[in-house]
């Protein structure tokens, strides 16, 4: 393939150079190392006369010549004798050369089939760096020029165009399935008379050999592979989806999983490559161990493209990306391929389940996770009851949550210490640290068997509420309250795996109305060709326009409110976030009660003074977001039957309201945490005094106990008839919060003022000692009020 190529000075040369002879004409053909021109330069050396113990420095004139780094054809010369070149990018002359390398295979050019890597030589031109990109779904090592890749995809646009279709970039694991490697599954798929068989008895299998881990720089005998059995579960509706969406879409799957692995997910979900055929990319090939980036796929032109992944952090939150709600099948086992992913404690990233003993039961192993780092009463044999209290609850799991993402901040992994030191692209500590984690993840399930573990829970739990209902019966047999027959009729099946997703509906639908305005832009504009970077924000944008909604009890606690995933997800969408109750509030988005703890202080306030706010729970969120539309909240209220329940001292609000009002101010005169320099400018003494003073104003009021903020009480701010009980209870709550803010203030003084602190802290204690309610409420406390506050460092 004949083109011309330019040929310049390398930057080594000592610039600038004088030319001083050309030795080669237009027309001529000359083979590489051939001299073209020499040239002369000035340089500085010892004088070699002097005496001196230091000599000076003197003046000389020194010769040099360049050698043309390719053979070819003189097609131009662009210098002349005499003139001086200042610097590399001057283009020398231009050789016609008879191939150009630009497609490269395994070191061969596959065009002319010459050896490439034969032509590293002195010069330091490289043929290799003319074909850095890798235009292949495999490692096969196909490398072809930028050129060449602009001329591919400009093919490849054309074609698609032609056939009116656009390009759909597939996740695989909670995204079009979820898979696991819990034996359980095994098991239960033979047992026709267990209450899970329904659900898995189409669950799909296959085995793959891993290649055992050992340490770097083994030298004993190869280690035999050993087998893994994976159970993978397809979202409902994706054969229909795929058929449907592949009718408007070319699709591709890129996933970050092995290779091995992806393969074996497309045979299940593609048997005979209808749908993805070989443009399937995976991790072993990508590039990168911890992102996602299209331009390994498309380098040049990312325009035809859009992106549908249960996960928008992996690839930076792209403007093509469709976030979808992850599929969570096998409930508790989450991305069996994400171990060296960021984590994701806490964040609530789906609907809730629709059975309220499932959801428990979620909540209840996310604690056990945390047993780990919370010390537990270790005199309780039953491990299971560490977190089960005598309502059949889970309790301390709000403090426990704080204390697992504290440790998490602290003590990152060592998968996340190399990404912060070395990045993830072309790091083999990090591939084999990676591999470790995984494999390490892929054991612990296999040996530990959550879903067994999950599903003596549940009929534990059933065991349970059926005791309390009988215990609670009237003596007739009936029950006191006909809520608690609802709750258990709800929850009669012992079935721990229920399949109600419907989340492929909705997006077939979104990618349809994308493609249908992109082809209407396309039509409207032909001399300009239409992106999907533009086209798909556009349109989120104005799904949810107007929305302005309040989380409460929905971000866990030391998470940034504008870096957790939903909000991210929902200003994408045009919904307006905020923190703190204010009148402009038009959704406040909070768990339900009956499922788990009470309302929050905030939910409490904006019940109160916001008549007409629509409190849900984060259902309709979810949904409004799948459906890219703004949903009747009708079906997704929450309860607000018990007053009790509900009630916050009208004092209290006021408090409130004011230390709101004043921060909003003072935050106007701060600077934000845009750099180190602002945060050491940043009042952050003033800031956790502000706190404390609200804290101490509120919890030193006698006629306005701290429970306001929990239990409720009437509007006049009386205290409830178990006044008595509330007041004898410890301050761990109050000191909880204060050590918290008091933590942030002391990393940033001297040891003399940290003692200083600790003082006044164990000061504040005492005097706090009876400001808390009830033991039972303080973790529920800690949580709402931190709620309330942890946004000051903003």
């Amino acid at each position: 393939m004949s083109e011309s190529t330019p040929i310049t000075l390398p930057k080594s040369v000592p610039f600038p150079v004088t030319v001083t002879s050309i030795l080669c004409t237009v027309g001529e053909t000359i083979s590489k190392h051939k001299t073209i021109f020499k040239y002369k330069y000035w340089d500085y050396q010892d004088d070699p006369n002097s005496k001196d113990e230091v000599p000076p420095k003197i003046r000389v004139e020194r010769i040099g010549s360049f050698e043309s780094p390719i053979e070819g054809e003189i097609e131009t010369i662009n210098i002349a004798v005499q003139e001086e070149i200042q610097h590399s990018g001057v283009e020398l002359c231009s050789i016609k050369e008879p191939c150009t390398h630009t497609v490269q295979y395994g070191g061969l050019c596959a065009l002319c089939g010459k050896a490439i890597e034969d032509e590293k030589d002195y010069t330091g031109y490289n043929y290799e760096d003319r074909a850095t990109i890798s235009m292949s779904y495999d490692n096969t090592g196909l490398k072809i020029s930028l050129d060449e890749a602009a001329k591919i995809e400009q093919n490849s646009t054309d074609r698609l165009a032609k056939e009116q279709k656009l390009i759909l970039v597939v996740d695989l694991d909670q995204t079009v399935i979820h898979a696991t490697v819990d034996p359980t599954v095994g098991e239960w798929q033979q047992d026709p008379t267990n209450p899970n068989y329904p659900a898995i008895k189409d669950v799909r299998t296959f085995v793959l050999e891993e290649e055992p881990m050992v340490p770097p720089g083994w030298t004993g005998p190869k280690l035999p592979p050993t087998k893994c059995w994976y159970y993978v579960k397809v979202r409902p509706g994706l054969s229909e989806f795929l058929e449907e969406v592949s009718k408007f879409y070319e699709m591709h799957i890129y996933t970050m999983a092995t290779r091995n692995y992806a393969l074996a997910i497309a045979k299940i979900i593609d048997p005979n490559g209808k749908y993805f055929g070989d443009r399937i990319l995976s991790r072993d090939e990508s590039g990168s161990l911890t992102h996602k980036n299209l331009k390994r796929l498309f380098p040049v032109d990312q325009s035809m493209v859009a992106i549908i992944d249960d996960r928008g952090d992996v690839w930076q939150w792209e403007s093509n990306l469709i976030k979808v709600v992850p599929y969570d099948f096998f409930v508790g086992i989450g991305d069996i391929n994400s171990s060296f992913l960021p984590k994701k404690s806490g964040q609530l990233s789906g609907p809730t389940k629709k059975r309220k003993s499932i959801a428990r039961l979620e909540a209840q192993q996310e604690a056990v996770i945390i047993e780990e780092k919370i010390p537990f009463d270790e005199d309780k044999d039953d491990d299971d009851e560490k977190f089960i209290d005598d309502n059949g609850e889970v309790s301390s799991i709000a403090a426990a949550a704080a204390a697992k993402l504290q440790e998490e901040i602290d003590n990152p992994s060592p998968v996340e210490r190399m990404l912060e030191l070395g990045g993830g692209e072309g790091n083999t500590s990090l591939l084999m640290e990676q591999s470790l984690t995984r494999s390490q993840s892929i054991e612990q399930q296999q040996n530990d068997r959550p879903l067994a573990k999950l599903q003596h829970n549940l009929e534990k739990m059933h065991h349970h509420e059926h005791d309390t209902h009988s215990r609670s019966s009237s003596p007739d047999g009936s029950s006191g309250e006909e809520d608690d027959d609802e709750d258990i009729d709800d929850d009669e099946d012992d079935n721990l795996l229920y399949d109600d997703d419907n989340e492929l509906s909705s997006l077939k639908k979104v990618l349809l109305n994308i493609h249908s305005e992109y082809y209407k832009v396309y039509d409207e504009t032909a001399e300009i060709k239409p992106t999907l970077t533009k086209i798909i924000p556009t349109m989120k944008s104005a799904c949810l326009k107007g929305i302005t909604i309040l989380f409460s009890g929905i971000i866990p606690l030391g998470i940034n409110t504008d870096s957790a995933d939903i909000v991210i997800w929902c200003k994408q969408f045009g919904v307006n976030v905020v923190s703190e109750v204010v009148p402009e509030i038009t959704h406040v988005v909070c768990r339900d009660p009956a499922t788990g703890q009470g309302p929050t202080f905030k939910a409490r306030v904006a019940n109160k003074t916001l008549p007409n706010a629509s409190i849900v729970n984060p259902d309709w969120l979810f949904d409004c977001l799948s459906s890219w539309k703004k949903l009747d909240e009708k079906d997704y209220l929450i309860p607000r039957d018990d007053e009790k329940q509900w009630t916050v001292p009208s004092r209290d609000i006021e408090k409130y309201q004011k230390f709101v009002k004043e921060k909003l101010a003072n935050r106007m005169e701060r600077p934000r945490f845009d750099s180190i320099t602002s945060l050491e400018e940043y009042d952050l003494a003033n800031a956790d005094d502000e706190v404390d003073a609200f804290l101490d104003d509120i919890s030193e009021d006698e006629d306005t106990p701290l429970n306001g903020y929990e239990n409720g009480g009437n509007d006049d701010g009386e205290e409830d008839d178990d006044e008595e009980e509330e007041d004898s209870a410890n301050n761990t709550g109050a000191s909880f919060i204060k050590d918290l803010y008091k933590a942030k203030k002391r990393s940033l003084e001297n040891a003399e003022d940290s003692e200083n602190e600790a003082d006044e802290d164990e000061e504040e204690d005492d005097d706090n000692e009876h400001s808390v309610t009830s033991e039972d409420d303080v973790d529920d406390l800690e949580k709402q009020l931190l709620d309330g506050f942890d946004d000051l460092e903003e």
